[in-house]
C-alpha cells in the first residue's frame, strides 16, 4: 500500500470511518498470509488449519483493538497484525502440544478449509470462485475475513461450526446449549447480517 493511501486511510480512522479501517485490514491480508503460511509450517497439518483461519482470529483482535493505534507506516502496521497472528500461532501450538482433545476444539475454533471460505461468499451471494476471478476471489475472502470479526460472537461460532467446519445442527446445539429450533434461527440472521455487511461486490473491490 502507498504512503499516501495509507495516510489517508489512518486519517479517516482518527475521525472514527469504518469504512477506512476494513480497507486497512483488506490491504494488510496479502503481506498477512505469506507470514502466516510460513510460520505455520508442519503445524498446519497437525492442527488441521490454513493461513485464512488464522487471520480470521487476527482481525477479529485487530479490529476490537484497531481505533486508537498509531503507526508510523504500512509497514508497521503489517507487523502489528503479524505480531497479533504470532500470538494466535503460540496458542494453537500450545494446543497441538497438549494434545488432549480435538485441536479444532480446543484452539480458538479456527476453520478448517480455506476453501470453504469461497463457499460461504456464494452462500451470501458473492459468487468469486471461477480461476478466472482469483484476484477477485483473493479479495473478496479478505473482505469476509473482515465482516465475520464484525458479527456477535454467537453468530460467528453458528456459521463456523455449522457451514464450515460442517457440524450437525445437533452438536452445534450442544455446543451452544441451545434446541435445534434456535439453532436453525440463530444461522438464519447470522447469515442475514452477514449478507448486509457484504453489500454487493462491487463495494469491496479495489477502489481508486
Amino acid at each position: 500500500m502507498e504512503d499516501a493511501r495509507f495516510r489517508e486511510l489512518i486519517e479517516r480512522l482518527d475521525a472514527g470511518d469504518t469504512a477506512a479501517m476494513e480497507a486497512l485490514l483488506v490491504g494488510g491480508f496479502d503481506p498477512l498470509r505469506a507470514a502466516v503460511a510460513r510460520q505455520l509450517g508442519e503445524l498446519a497439518g497437525k492442527a488441521q488449519v490454513e493461513p485464512e483461519d488464522v487471520i480470521q482470529e487476527v482481525y477479529s483482535a485487530a479490529w476490537a483493538r484497531l481505533p486508537g493505534m498509531r503507526f508510523d507506516n504500512f509497514e508497521a502496521f503489517v507487523a502489528w497484525l503479524r505480531q497479533i497472528a504470532q500470538n494466535k500461532l503460540i496458542d494453537l501450538h500450545r494446543a497441538v502440544l497438549a494434545d488432549k482433545r480435538d485441536v479444532r476444539r480446543q484452539a480458538p475454533a479456527w476453520e478448517v478449509q480455506s476453501g470453504t471460505y469461497v463457499n460461504l461468499l456464494d452462500r451470501v451471494g458473492s459468487p468469486l470462485a471461477t480461476p478466472s476471478q482469483g484476484a477477485a476471489r483473493n479479495e473478496a475472502v479478505a473482505v469476509l475475513m473482515v465482516r465475520l470479526s464484525q458479527l456477535p460472537e454467537d453468530y460467528r461460532q453458528v456459521i463456523r461450526w455449522r457451514l464450515i467446519d460442517g457440524d450437525s445442527v445437533a452438536e452445534v446445539a450442544r455446543r451452544l446449549d441451545r434446541s435445534e429450533a434456535a439453532v436453525h434461527m440463530l444461522l438464519h440472521r447470522a447469515l442475514k447480517q452477514l449478507r448486509e455487511l457484504m453489500g454487493a461486490p462491487s463495494d469491496y473491490f479495489t477502489q481508486t
